[in-house]
């Protein structure tokens, strides 16, 4: 078993609420780094257990979503004194993110396998452009989340798109993951319908990128 070692000069509920306001010092960011270990390795282990084998990147959105939660509000709850009960805290956030995730994936599957089979080969084929595509659809979500991803798909990334839109990549980041929680949200046939719309504006971004 993996031994997650600090040894902090701050007590761990100071060193928690500084590293919310500010991750910068060298003490904060060990933590930090501490939590980002420990959550990859308690997602992988996750999937293992519920036989379940998330790809890399399905994981590393997990990841993110999980460390995101912390920042954003989760950690502020935390009462413990020691690492190891902060340990036990992001293993229960780790564990129920990825959980829902989990149960999100396997509705997904099983609401494409209740689809006409001739119906989810042109769902996952790829059209040669956007105009020629027969099944046209349109996103559950609202035309801002919309456009929103749009633009994060043609940018190539938060990054980019932080640069573009002139804002920090952090709002970004917290725009991404309020609209992953209002996808997570959808019903069985709005998500099958969102992700034909992703795929659909996926092809279009490569085009304006080409």
């Amino acid at each position: 078993m993996t031994a997650y070692v600090l040894h902090p000069i701050t007590p761990i509920p100071e060193l928690v609420r500084c590293m919310l306001l500010d991750r910068q010092s060298a003490e904060a960011a060990e933590l930090f780094g501490v939590l980002m270990r420990y959550t990859n390795k308690r997602v992988f282990r996750t999937c293992m257990k519920c036989g379940t084998v998330l790809n890399p990147c399905d994981r590393e959105e997990i990841v993110a979503d999980v460390l995101l939660s912390l920042m954003e509000g989760s950690l502020a709850r935390f009462q413990g004194q020691t690492l190891a009960q902060l340990l036990a805290f992001v293993r229960t956030v780790a564990d129920r993110t990825t959980w829902r995730a989990i149960r999100r994936k396997e509705t997904e599957r099983d609401a494409l396998r209740s689809v006409d089979a001739d119906m989810v080969r042109d769902w996952i084929s790829v059209p040669s452009s956007p105009d020629s595509t027969e099944l046209r659809v349109s996103s559950p979500l609202t035309a801002s989340d919309q456009k929103y991803l749009r633009e994060l798909m043609i940018a190539g990334g938060k990054a980019n798109l932080s640069r573009r839109l002139n804002v920090s990549r952090a709002a970004v980041s917290q725009r991404v993951a309020r609209i992953r929680q209002r996808i997570a949200s959808l019903s069985a046939t709005d998500s099958v319908t969102h992700g034909v719309w992703m795929k659909q504006a996926a092809s279009e971004a490569l085009l304006l990128c080409a």
